[in-house]
C-alpha cells in the first residue's frame, strides 16, 4: 500500500510539473515539500529561458576541460559534439549552443544543416558563415566553439592495459599513453628481453594514413611536434623492441648517459639532445662515435666546434653506436663561502687552479667577529665513488640513490677485502667514510700565509663560523651547553660550570672546533670554540645495535679462544697417546 502511494505521489507531481510548463494554473495547497518548492519556482520561470540557462551552464562546464592555451583553428579538426554558439548582432541567435551530430552536420538558425564533420576549426566557421549569410546579409555572424567533444581512441600493443580510452581533441598522444600504462601490477611485455618502443609510435588514422611518434624526444626536447594530437578513431599502436639489437649507449660528460631505443634515421645531435646534451653543450671537449664493423671496432672524432659549425651535426647513427662525450680539461665551476664573510656567496672558479685566498679576497676577507680557528673546508666528493652502475633517468629517484650508494659501498668494501679488519672495523670504515667530507688544513695557518696554497674543486664549500666567546660542553653531564670563555680556566672550571659530570661518566675530550683533533689534557687553558666532550663508561651503552655488534665480537673471540684451547688440548692428547703407544711397543 506505501508503496502504491509513493507511486501515485510521484505520478501526480509529475503531471503537476507538465501542466504547470505549459502554462496550466496550479494549486499551491496541494503540493508541498522540496519537490513542490522546485516545480514552483520553475513555473514562475519562462521555461524556454529555463532550459536556455541549464544548456549553458553544462556547455560552460564541459568546456572547462584544461588547455595549452587556446586552441589553434588549424589544427582543431571539428566532430560530433562540438557545440558552437550564433551571435548576430550581440544576440545568441541560437538560443543555446549548437551541438554538431553525429552525422556531422550542424543545424544552424535559419540556414538548416550544415556539413562541418571532419572540417578545421577555421573551415568549419567559413562554412558556417557562408551558410548564414544568404539569411542575414546586413551583420556578419560571430561563431564561438563553447564546449569540445569527447571521442575514443584505441591503444594496442606493449601497454599494461590496451583498449579503449576517451580522449578530446586537445589531447595528445601521451595522455592515453599515461592511461594505459597506470596499472603498475602488470607487464607491458611477457619476454623481459622486450620493452615498450616509445620512439616509434604508429598512429593509424581513420582516414587510413598514418604517422610516426616520438615521445623521447618530446620528453627530452619539448617539441610539442613529437607529441601531436588525437583524432576521432585513432589506433595508437606501441611495438616492440629489443636493446641488444636497436639501441645506442650514450655516456660521458652529460646529464642523462645511459642506453637508449634507436630510431631509424638518428642523426648525433638527436641521440646527444635526448641525453640531455646538445652539439653546442658548455663544457664538453669532443665527441666520439665507436661502431663495430667487419673489420673490426672504427671511431670518428668530433671536436665541440665541429659539433656546433659543421656537418658533424648530421652525423647517421646505426643501431649498437656507443657514443663518448669528453669533457674539457680545465673545467671552471662554483665554491661557496658562507658564514662571516664580508659578501658570501657562489664564486667562480677553476677547477684545480683557483686558491682559498684569492677566493677570500675577492669575497672582502674575513668580518672582524669571525672564529677563524673554526672555519673548515669540505669537499664533497667521496674518493673512489664507482661508476659502474649509470641510473636510468626514468628511474624512481629513491631508488636510483640506493642503488648508487649501494654500489659505492661495494665498491669500498672490495678494496677493505684483503685487509685483516673484522666485520665490525669494516662496517665503522664504511660509516666512516660517508662523513668525511672536510679538507685537513690549518686555517689559521693558511690565512696568515703559512704553507702551501689550498687549490679548490668545484662543489667546495668553505665556512667561517660566528666567534660567539663561549665553550660548548655536552655528554655526561647535568646542563650540557654553551658557557661564556672565562680567561685563563681550565676544563674542570667549565665542567664544574655544567652543573659537574653524572655518576656514569668516564673520560673527558677536549676537541677542537675545525679539526676535531682531541686531547685529555684537563690542565690546558681552553679558548673560544673549543669542545668539551664527558664520555659515558665503556660498560655502559645506549644503542643497542652498537651492543649487540660488541656482544657478537666477544662471542665470537670467545669461540676462537675455545676452538685454539680445543685444537691444543686435541694435538696434547694425540701426541700423549702416541708416546703411550710407543712405550708399551718397547715393552712388549
Amino acid at each position: 500500500m506505501n508503496r502504491a502511494s509513493s507511486v501515485l505521489t510521484k505520478a501526480a507531481l509529475s503531471l503537476v510539473a507538465i501542466l504547470t510548463l505549459a502554462g496550466a494554473p496550479a494549486v499551491h495547497g496541494q503540493i508541498s515539500g522540496e519537490a513542490a518548492s522546485e516545480l514552483l519556482q520553475a513555473a514562475q520561470t519562462n521555461p524556454l529561458l529555463l532550459l536556455r540557462q541549464r544548456l549553458s551552464q553544462s556547455a560552460l562546464a564541459a568546456s572547462g576541460i584544461p588547455l595549452e592555451g587556446a586552441v589553434d583553428p588549424m589544427e582543431y579538426t571539428v566532430g560530433p559534439g562540438d557545440a558552437f554558439t550564433v551571435v548576430i548582432n550581440g544576440q545568441d541567435v541560437g538560443g543555446a549552443p549548437i551541438a554538431v551530430g553525429a552525422d556531422g552536420r550542424i543545424a544552424l538558425p535559419d540556414a538548416g544543416l550544415v556539413d562541418v564533420g571532419g572540417l578545421s576549426l577555421q573551415s568549419a566557421r567559413a562554412t558556417m558563415t557562408a551558410a548564414l549569410a544568404r539569411y542575414y546579409k546586413d551583420a556578419e555572424p560571430d561563431i564561438s566553439l563553447v564546449q569540445s567533444r569527447q571521442f575514443y581512441v584505441h591503444v594496442t600493443g606493449a601497454v599494461p592495459v590496451p583498449g579503449r580510452y576517451l580522449a578530446l581533441p586537445v589531447s595528445r598522444v601521451s595522455n592515453v599513453i599515461e592511461l594505459a600504462f597506470a596499472d603498475t601490477t602488470r607487464l607491458p611485455v611477457a619476454n623481459p628481453a622486450f620493452q615498450p618502443s616509445l620512439r616509434n609510435i604508429e598512429v593509424r588514422h581513420a582516414d587510413g594514413t598514418s604517422s610516426r611518434v616520438d615521445l623521447v624526444r618530446y620528453l627530452t626536447s619539448g617539441s610539442t611536434g613529437a607529441n601531436p594530437y588525437l583524432k576521432d578513431g585513432d589506433v595508437v599502436h606501441i611495438p616492440t623492441f629489443n636493446p641488444e639489437y636497436r639501441s645506442v649507449s650514450v655516456g660521458g660528460y652529460l646529464p642523462y648517459p645511459g642506453t637508449y631505443e634507436f630510431r631509424a634515421g638518428d642523426t648525433l645531435d638527436d641521440v646527444l639532445a635526448m641525453a640531455g646534451g646538445s652539439s653546442a653543450s658548455g663544457g664538453s671537449e669532443s665527441v666520439t662515435v665507436t661502431r663495430a664493423t667487419e673489420n673490426g671496432l672504427s671511431s670518428t672524432a668530433f671536436s665541440s666546434e665541429q659539433l656546433a659549425h659543421g656537418d658533424a651535426a648530421e652525423f647517421a647513427i646505426e643501431a649498437l653506436d656507443v657514443i663518448s662525450v669528453s669533457e674539457q680539461a680545465s673545467e671552471r665551476g662554483l665554491v661557496r663561502l658562507e658564514g662571516r664573510v664580508h659578501r658570501p656567496g657562489a664564486y667562480p672558479i677553476i677547477d684545480g687552479v683557483t686558491t682559498l685566498q684569492e677566493v677570500l679576497e675577492a669575497a672582502g676577507g674575513l668580518r672582524s667577529d669571525a672564529l677563524v680557528r673554526g672555519a673548515y673546508l669540505e669537499r664533497r666528493s667521496l674518493p673512489d665513488v664507482s661508476q659502474s652502475q649509470v641510473p636510468d633517468r626514468n628511474m624512481n629517484p629513491e631508488l636510483a640513490m640506493r642503488r648508487a650508494l649501494r654500489s659505492d659501498t661495494t665498491a669500498v668494501f672490495q678494496r677493505l677485502r684483503l685487509t685483516d679488519l673484522d666485520l665490525i672495523s669494516r662496517t665503522y670504515f664504511i660509516r666512516e667514510l660517508s662523513f668525511q667530507n672536510r679538507v685537513s688544513l690549518n686555517v689559521e695557518s693558511v690565512l696568515a700565509g703559512q704553507g702551501a696554497p689550498v687549490v679548490l674543486r668545484s662543489g667546495d664549500r668553505f665556512y667561517v663560523p660566528k666567534d660567539e666567546q663561549s665553550v660548548y660542553v655536552f655528554g655526561q653531564v647535568l646542563q650540557p651547553g654553551y658557557l661564556p670563555v672565562m680567561e685563563g680556566q681550565t676544563v674542570g672550571t667549565y665542567v664544574s660550570a655544567a652543573g659537574g659530570m653524572s655518576d656514569v661518566a668516564g673520560r673527558v675530550l677536549v676537541i677542537d672546533p675545525a679539526t676535531g683533533f682531541y686531547h685529555e689534557d684537563l690542565e690546558r687553558t681552553l679558548r673560544s670554540g673549543d669542545v668539551v666532550f664527558v664520555d659515558k663508561d665503556a660498560t655502559v651503552s645506549d644503542d643497542p645495535e652498537i651492543e649487540r655488534l660488541l656482544i657478537e665480537r666477544e662471542r665470537a673471540k670467545a669461540d676462537a679462544r675455545i676452538r685454539t684451547m680445543q685444537a691444543i688440548f686435541q694435538g696434547v692428547t694425540s701426541v700423549a697417546y702416541l708416546i703411550t703407544l710407543i712405550i708399551t711397543i718397547r715393552r712388549n
